[in-house]
């Protein structure tokens, strides 16, 4: 059984894709602690302050030839585009770990009419060939898509074990099938706030109500900025979803 390397894309200032009130760099982030979360000692997370693209990391990782990597991401396009792939090195064969991961995309975020694709001009996937390592970069679904994120936010724990299970690592712990976490809205130029927990948005009656939200939600982001404008745009989307 082999050992997970994990990266989350972006970071370090790079927010990467936004859309429905997220960003790329922030979900992924949470996604690859609950990886950790669920696979322990088999999976070593990198440094999250991090942008492995940036400072070229892949180049400089130091690790034994039996673990693999994954990096995390997420797509942005179209509204109406959807769903999860995996990308390796042009020229590489995909393995047995591509495969596992493609099929679990495809069933928990279906849409892409390609599983597996091989890219020749994305530069970690090129690091990480050179380096002899065995990578693989997967895109969790569009973020600008609100079915996408919808899944992604409330099916976190089926994603996570999904990843694990791709690479024969049992998922450890009690897993719910969802994410218990959201994020704090608030809103320019107003001093209201709002709890988003990624279906919907519910406005704050009083204080204690945001103080008890954060102490029970895991991985809950204070506060995300949006103009008013984002913010009707927001409900429009979740009108429709």
């Amino acid at each position: 059984m082999p050992k997970l390397f994990v990266i989350a894309g972006h970071g370090a200032g790079d927010p990467g894709a936004c859309g429905n009130g997220f960003s790329e760099a922030e979900r992924v982030r949470v996604l690859a602690r609950k990886i950790k979360e669920f696979g322990g000692g088999n999976v070593i997370l990198g440094d999250l302050s991090r942008d492995y693209y940036r400072d070229n990391g892949v180049s400089t990782l130091n690790l034994p030839k039996e673990y693999q990597i994954v990096e995390l991401h997420m797509d942005a396009g179209q509204e109406t585009a959807r769903g999860g792939h995996v990308i390796i090195y042009s020229g590489f064969e995909v393995d047995d770990y591509d495969k596992a991961l493609a099929d679990m995309l495809a069933d928990i975020l279906p849409g892409r009419s390609q599983m597996i694709v091989e890219r020749d001009n994305l530069a970690n996937p090129e690091r990480a060939a050179m380096r002899g390592y065995g990578y693989r970069l997967v895109e969790f679904g569009f973020i600008t898509n609100a079915e996408d994120v919808k899944v992604f936010n409330t099916q976190m724990d089926d994603i996570a074990s999904g990843v694990l299970a791709a690479f024969g690592i049992e998922a450890a712990g009690n897993k719910t099938g969802g994410e218990n976490m959201g994020c704090i809205l608030s809103v320019e130029g107003t001093k209201t706030q709002y709890y988003f927990d990624g279906q919907s948005i519910h406005p704050f009656t009083n204080g204690k109500e945001k103080t008890v939200i954060k102490k029970v939600c895991n991985g809950i982001t204070d506060s995300i900025k949006l103009t008013k404008d984002e913010l009707n745009d927001l409900k429009n989307v979740l009108k429709r979803s």
